[in-house]
């Protein structure tokens, strides 16, 4: 009769674990495979004194809705907002593939645990400081507020 009891619990938290584990996995693996062109790293502070600034976008082959919505808003910060500093030379916009193994290493770089907004700064072709937009994926549902914290943040990069 216990053994009965224990089984009558047990099971039915089996299943919704199993039932929340099979979502996750869906979920990580939503959106197909696509072919994606990536732009390496090209540093220009060789043949210039000056200090570049990159925005990058990082993601993986995989790719959800959200992370093809971080990218459009943050494209559009950086083409609406900063246009002069594009075509100075003096911020870039650069989307990267992690998955591609030429861009791998960026990943244990800068701590990269799902798609990224990273704001980099190369000198002398090293990199000497970057950021890491943590609200991204907090701030993508309330475009507004992602559009300034974005914008705030290169600004403040840029300074």
């Amino acid at each position: 009769m216990r053994s009965r009891r224990v089984l009558v619990r047990v099971v039915p938290l089996v299943a919704i674990v199993m039932l929340v584990l099979g979502g996750l996995v869906s979920l990580a693996s939503a959106g197909s495979p696509e072919a994606t062109t990536s732009k390496t790293i090209t540093d220009d502070s060789s043949k210039r004194a000056d200090r570049t600034r990159v925005l990058y976008y990082f993601h993986g082959t995989r790719r959800c809705n959200t992370c093809r919505t971080i990218e459009a808003y943050a494209q559009e910060v950086v083409e609406d907002q900063f246009k002069d500093a594009l075509q100075s030379g003096t911020l870039s916009w650069t989307v990267l593939n992690t998955d591609e193994p030429e861009n791998a290493h960026f990943v244990k770089q800068f701590g990269l645990v799902s798609s990224s907004l990273v704001l980099v700064e190369v000198a002398g072709g090293e990199v000497v400081r970057h950021q890491v937009l943590q609200d991204a994926w907090t701030l993508v549902r309330d475009k507004p507020r992602f559009i300034e914290y974005v914008q705030g943040a290169v600004g403040e990069f840029l300074e």
